[in-house]
């Protein structure tokens, strides 16, 4: 322990006698460690943060799914779900949850609340205790079940200021009282409605409780004890395949796929979260690297002193310890700065994720440096320390006593330790082309997407969800009043060219239905087209600058209770109707009691409503005035900024109804950049290629180290040469092609590496091939530039050297 301390203290007066290469050290380290602590704190949170629920390993989600058909998995009927509930053997518990908005009015400022509505069981299933009152049971999910409702904690606090003496009151949720039973804990977080501020029972309509071809209801489930999800999926498979018998024309072909809940949460952004941690890897890589031949550098210029310890009974057991003291305890301060730096980078990150995304990895808010974290950082600074300092150790521990005694502070340079540096500096090179190439990948799939024309003017485009009271404009001719005065007033507003509704925002889902087409053979069980549904305003289409291909828009004369029209996108046409007009074609839907007889009257181009990354799917259109939505989209083109109109746009509604809710108005390339398509593409994207600059920012600083450490080793040399006639151009293309060469070796090894890194890459690119051969040639003559660049300046010097001081140099 003795010797330890003295270690340690004599590592610290050997770093203060070299305050500039110290601080360099540790600002490099610092870097790194700093990165990887900011992704791993994020990491650690979004993969294996123990989900808030009892036992949360046995939790699952289960969707249904038919392989077979455009819309391969969607969620669960609420009869097949009932079904699924009473027949397993595998689950102690299966409950349901669906997500909806309500407009809470009654209490100050009307305000438009997100709410998940559950079955009466959801809570117990999930292991969860209200912090006040109770939770939902027995039957209160019923149809035409009490209305009841249990608030997060967050909304208690933040809108009823935590008063507890709201249990038992009554809130008006769309016109209709709530009594309050219960208040949740402030832990609790529901992933996938992670925005819910209040909960209440699932209560199911005549439709959503019988018709079994409905799908709506999410599913999750607790297996028993000793159950596995691969049993799971046997006994759901088994159940699926006796409803498909049973009930053949809702079922057929269909299936239950069961999945772990965290992996349902997390799934999608897994290979972003491994894609940035390896290359955070790498860039700690870089730096180690960096440090490494600093180290070895002075190394050299402690021969002298290495060699009189030797020389008076220091063993080399005890000199490679020493100077892995000195490593460590360099790699502990770049940790300890490295903190502050990913206290700064975990706020950056998760201010950059948008709030719809956020809403579902809602254990990223409040994001901290815990202890798990600090105990994160203390192991992996100790492991850089032996890591970058492991060779320089060793090298100064071999050092041969009579040479080192013998060429005292001239130094020729030493084969080995230049051997050694090449080495590393062929490393440094590339591992920054490995990470410049992924980055490069990442960046030119962002575009690729952000290119994909999404079937829209997107310009000058703002979206601004729209709540009416429902008990107020459940009267369809009152509704189509409202909607008929909403959009010609919006109209009017100054800077408007033009206003329409939609009843699902772009690129968020929506629903989709089963249909017949007339005239033609009923379709086999389970084998009946389908399409994505949207209600539309008349002026829709011309308002997003969709074009009309055949037949004509929706008009006024489309009137509620007259012939229900629809019009197609070209994707539908073409896959029912191909070498046909589909105009005057009719659709036959039988999910009512009643089937309903729809015409086609247009066809138009398509647009894309869910992912850019996706291929365009089946779309029907159906008039706005023919339904009766009392929650929709509000879309305003106007002539210049958006933002303008907004608060003119918002006050002539408020003049219609002021109990109507408008959320937050946003453009549509917003809402594209927003989309998880986009941002599971954009976010690493921007890391990456962060990360990449900054390796290769490290690696210019390592070869130019190199190459001046280089210089200084052989001035005598080239004081010779330059003696005998060598001109400073000989001098200067020497020096280059000593650089030049070793950038070869590292673009040779990077490109193999790169090119199998970049295949593990190919689940997050969208439009390009994992061995993109422009890629490789960008980054090969960046690196190569960088290289040139950093390697001219002290070749330059060098060819600048005054050959009479050159020989007097010791």
């Amino acid at each position: 322990m003795e010797s330890f301390v003295q270690d340690v203290r004599y590592a610290f007066r050997m770093l203060a006698k070299s305050p500039g290469f110290t601080a360099v050290a540790v600002l490099t380290l610092a870097l790194g460690i700093g990165a990887n602590t900011a992704i791993f704190s994020v990491v650690n949170v979004a993969m294996f943060h123990a989900l808030p629920y009892r036992a949360p390993e046995q939790l699952v989600h289960l969707w249904e799914t038919r392989p077979a058909h455009e819309f391969v998995q969607m969620e669960a009927s609420r009869p097949n779900f009932l079904e699924w509930q009473a027949s397993n053997h595998v689950f102690s518990g299966l409950a349901g949850y669906t997500g909806m908005d309500f407009a809470m009015t009654g209490r100050g400022t009307p305000q438009r609340i997100y709410a998940a509505r559950v079955t009466a069981n959801f809570f117990d299933v999930l292991g969860v205790q209200p912090l006040l009152g109770r939770a939902f049971g027995g039957d209160e999910d019923r149809s035409g079940g009490e209305r009841i409702v249990m608030l997060s904690y967050g909304i208690w606090q933040n809108r009823f200021g935590g008063d507890p003496k709201l249990l038992g009151q009554a809130l008006t949720l769309n016109g209709q009282p709530y009594t309050v039973v219960g208040i949740l804990p402030r832990e609790f977080q529901f992933a996938k409605r992670g925005n819910a501020e209040v909960w209440v029972p699932l209560n199911p309509s005549p439709d959503e409780a019988s018709r079994r071809t409905f799908h709506w209801v999410n599913v999750i489930g607790r297996l028993r004890p000793g159950v596995t999800v691969q049993q799971a999926q046997s006994e759901m498979t088994r159940l699926s395949q006796r409803l498909a018998a049973q009930y053949p024309d809702a079922n057929t072909g269909g299936d239950a796929h069961v999945l772990s809940l965290r992996d349902e949460i997390v799934g999608p952004i897994q290979p972003v979260l491994f894609a940035l941690l390896a290359a955070v890897g790498l860039v700690l890589l870089i730096a180690c690297v960096n440090v490494a031949n600093l180290l070895l550098a002075r190394a050299k210029a402690r021969q002298k002193e290495i060699a009189v310890r030797l020389a008076l009974g220091a063993t080399r057991w005890r000199l490679l310890r020493q100077v892995l003291t000195e490593s460590v305890i360099l790699a502990l301060c770049g940790g300890a700065l490295g903190l502050l730096w990913a206290r700064w980078g975990v706020a950056l990150i998760i201010a950059s994720i948008p709030e719809q995304i956020l809403a579902f990895i809602p254990y990223l808010r409040g994001l901290s440096l815990n202890l798990g974290v600090l105990e994160f950082t203390l192991a992996l600074s100790f492991l850089t320390g032996i890591i970058f300092g492991l060779v320089p150790a060793l090298q100064g521990s071999q050092l041969n006593l009579q040479d080192a005694l013998k060429e005292g502070s001239r130094g020729a340079g030493g084969a080995a330790h230049q051997r050694v540096r090449n080495v590393l500096v062929v490393s440094e090179i590339a591992l920054s082309l490995v990470l410049l190439a992924g980055a490069g990948l990442l960046i030119k799939s962002l575009v690729r997407l952000l290119d994909v024309n999404p079937g829209f003017e997107t310009q000058n485009l703002l979206a601004m969800p729209v709540s009416a009271p429902p008990t107020r404009y459940s009267d369809q001719q009152r509704n189509t009043a409202f909607l008929r005065q909403l959009l010609d007033r919006t109209q009017t507003v100054a800077g408007v060219r033009g206003a329409a509704v939609i009843d699902t925002m772009h690129l968020n889902g929506g629903g989709t239905t089963g249909f017949a087409v007339e005239g033609r053979p009923a379709p086999a069980p389970g084998q009946a087209p389908e399409a994505n549904t949207r209600d539309v305003s008349p002026n829709y289409f011309s308002v997003m600058g969709i074009p009309l291909l055949h037949g004509r828009f929706f008009t006024d004369q489309d009137k509620p209770g007259g012939p229900v029209v629809l019009i197609i996108n070209k994707t539908l046409a073409d896959k029912l109707f191909l070498g046909e007009d589909a105009v005057g074609h009719r659709f036959i839907f039988n999910f009512g009691p009643q089937p309903i007889v729809a015409e086609i009257v247009g066809v138009v181009g398509d647009e894309q409503l869910g992912s850019l990354d996706k291929a365009l799917t089946p779309v029907l259109y159906s008039s706005s005035i023919q339904s009766n939505d009392t929650d929709f989209t509000l879309l305003v083109r106007t002539a210049a900024d958006p933002a303008s109109v907004t608060a003119a746009v918002r006050s002539e509604i408020a003049n219609i109804d002021p109990d109507v809710l408008i959320s937050s108005a946003v453009t549509l390339r917003n809402v594209i950049a927003d989309s998880p398509s986009v941002f599971l593409r954009r976010f690493p994207a921007l890391l990456i290629g962060s990360f990449a600059v900054l390796a290769v920012l490290l690696a210019a600083v390592g070869i130019y180290g190199v190459l001046s450490y280089l210089v200084a080793q052989r001035t005598r040399e080239l004081g010779v040469r330059m003696a005998l006639g060598a001109q400073p151009g000989n001098i200067l293309r020497l020096l280059l092609g000593d650089g030049l060469r070793l950038a070869g070796w590292g673009i040779a090894i990077g490109l193999i590496v790169a090119l199998f890194v970049m295949r593990l890459l190919g689940g997050l690119l969208f439009g390009v091939a994992p061995s993109d051969v422009t890629i490789l040639f960008s980054v090969t003559a960046l690196i190569a530039l960088v290289v040139l660049a950093a390697c001219s300046l002290p070749a330059i010097r060098a060819a600048r050297i005054d050959p009479m001081v050159a020989l007097r140099y010791e």
